[in-house]
């Protein structure tokens, strides 16, 4: 018998690279996890969300649906700037990004500010 971690996993990949899905089991046989695309360039958290629930709700059933918990989603050049600590990096890789990216509420505005107030203070 399929488990729902093997369910879930099939839903996303219909929409993204099973290299860019990360599934947890968590308290209460809940399953949460976070999902890496560059699909997610320029839309909003919302948007986002959206785009994961559709594939929820289309392939899984309500009682799969009920134990989703909570998903975080990034954009490839997010993620290395949330998880990466070489700002050098970062830096680089910010530089080369081709538009501005979305601020998806996964912290990326903090993020920023906190790497800007960061470099501020090893500059002094």
């Amino acid at each position: 018998m399929e488990t729902i971690m093997r369910r879930v996993q099939k839903a996303l990949q219909k929409g993204f690279s099973h290299k860019g899905i990360t599934l947890e089991s968590v308290s209460g046989g809940m399953i949460a996890g976070w999902i890496i695309s560059q699909s997610f360039e320029g839309l909003t958290g919302m948007e986002r969300q959206q785009k994961i629930w559709k594939l929820f709700n289309k392939y899984l059933n309500e009682e799969d649906r009920a134990r989703i918990g909570i998903f975080l989603t990034f954009t490839p050049l997010e993620k290395k700037m949330t998880f990466d600590d070489d700002f050098d990096d970062f830096a680089v890789s910010s530089k080369r990004a081709k538009k501005p990216m979305a601020t998806g509420g996964n912290g990326v505005m903090r993020r920023k500010t906190m790497i800007k107030s960061r470099q501020t203070v090893a500059a002094r």
